[in-house]
């Protein structure tokens, strides 16, 4: 009975069409390698030879599907060995950045000088999970009747994608660069011994137990935050967060199983899910691989009268949750009920939340950076490099979007906005823009949006299928 109720919470989850939340960069290969060492996820299809492509080091991963692999299949060498014979193996040695490894199909290098592993689809996506790890040599990839291989973005094999690319002759002009950024996130967030502001700069996602996750960073000595919240059926939940390393990429895992070993803060969180996503997931069982399950993407907020203003009446968006309490407002939205949503490959809606969060100031956190000053610094970075070219491929900070399926009627309404409104030249106090490449929009926040349909901006060649 109890493998019966694990079948059927999953199956309700699957199969889901990707979305993702990319986060530009400064030390993509660290923060790669940080993914595939703690989380389920294998690194992104189209990812590149040995992890770079087009001026791009490429730091994407995606979140293992749940009728995916139930164990890791990729073993990583600190130094090339002997081999010997072994069926289902590809054994391969790594030959740097930008680079395809070498391989020995049959051949495998036995159980001297291992690391860790990792997932991969693939014998390729094991090699460059290998070039993004420090001290990898060389790997082993265990084939089997799960693996995929083929095809350029998002594959209906993959999961949600966590992406971290270093774009090499994009610009930060006008505003700070990115890793004097990171460094403003690894000062506020530090040893993570306390809930933070950036860190609603996140994604969610929904895992059936956080004691894996716990462990494995105990184990190695990584810092982590644990919180605790109650949903609208008065349900506890607890959330695990941590800044990736290398990065500003925050990620929140969220479970109504309490972790051991680890202290829970002392100040309860507001609720971090909506309530029908705490319905669709509190039944959810557990799975081998200890998959994680999308919810939202996050922002922190100065301003949630313009970001309401501009996701309900332009964007077309439901609220699925409002919050105001102990100088917390949160409000989020979703496009899943409106009609013609469809994600490539699969097709089909994305239930994928957009929260936004504002808090009352802390002023020792905000004296080192404030959420204020994040989305004003975004804006000016985009007014230095958009300028007033709306074509200019240069701006690093459009490399921070979402990409989600957004409604036609919102399209339509942000194209009549910007021919009535035109935001170019952009300047420090615009608050909603677009940009031609991948038919960005960049909203109230100064982060971006990929609209997934036919996006079409007035000062742009024409229209695109994004």
């Amino acid at each position: 009975m109890l493998a019966l109720s694990v079948f059927l919470g999953l199956a309700p989850c699957t199969p889901a069409p990707p979305g993702k939340s990319t986060i530009a960069a400064s030390d993509a290969m660290t923060s790669l390698a940080f993914n595939l060492k703690y989380l389920p996820v294998t690194v992104a299809e189209d990812n590149g030879v040995g992890n770079y492509q087009r001026n791009t080091i490429q730091g994407r991963a995606q979140v293992l599907q749940n009728t995916s692999y139930t164990a890791r299949n990729c073993q990583l060498y600190s130094t090339v060995g002997s081999t010997s014979s072994a069926s289902s193996v590809q054994a391969m040695t790594q030959n740097g950045l930008g680079k395809a490894c070498t391989y020995k199909s049959g051949q495998s290098y036995g159980s001297a000088n291992v690391m860790h592993s990792v997932f991969a689809n693939n014998e390729v996506q094991c090699c460059n999970a290998c070039v993004a790890t420090k001290g990898c040599a060389a790997a082993n990839f265990q084939t089997s009747s799960k693996d995929h291989s083929g095809g350029f973005g998002p594959q209906s094999w993959e999961g949600f994608g966590i992406h971290l690319p270093d774009v090499q002759e994009a610009a930060t002009t006008g505003g700070i660069s990115v890793d004097t950024l990171k460094g403003h996130y690894e000062g506020r967030i530090g040893d993570h011994s306390e809930f933070d502001a950036f860190m609603d700069f996140s994604v969610t996602f929904f895992t059936h137990d956080l004691q894996p996750y716990v462990d494995s960073f105990k184990a190695d000595g990584q810092t982590f935050f644990i919180g605790e919240w109650s949903d609208n059926t008065a349900s506890t939940w607890f959330s695990m967060l941590f800044l990736v390393p290398g990065s500003t990429y925050v990620i929140e895992l969220v479970s109504t199983i309490k972790p051991t070993g680890v202290q829970v803060s002392s100040t309860k969180m507001e609720q971090r899910m909506s309530d029908s996503h705490c319905d669709k997931f509190r039944g959810v069982g557990s799975h081998p691989a200890n998959v994680l399950l999308i919810s939202s993407i996050n922002r922190a907020a100065s301003d949630m009268d313009t970001v309401d203003d501009v996701y309900t009446n332009l964007f077309k968006g439901t609220t699925v949750q409002s919050i105001t309490t102990d100088g917390v407002i949160r409000k989020c939205y979703t496009f899943k009920t409106s009609s013609g949503l469809e994600m490539p490959p699969s097709g089909g809606a994305l239930d994928e939340h957009v929260c936004f969060t504002k808090r009352t100031s802390t002023s020792t956190k905000d004296a080192i950076f404030s959420v204020k000053q994040h989305e004003e610094m975004l804006w000016a970075a985009h007014a230095g490099t958009l300028g007033s070219n709306p074509s200019s491929m240069t701006d690093k900070y459009t490399d921070s979007h979402y990409a989600l399926p957004m409604p036609a009627a919102g399209l339509s309404a942000l194209a009549s906005y910007f021919s009535s409104n035109d935001p170019y030249p952009i300047t420090s106090n615009t608050r909603l823009a677009y940009a031609c490449k991948q038919s960005y929009i960049i909203d109230p926040t100064g982060f971006s949006i990929q609209p997934i349909g036919q996006a079409s901006w007035p000062r742009c060649s024409s229209e695109v299928t994004v």
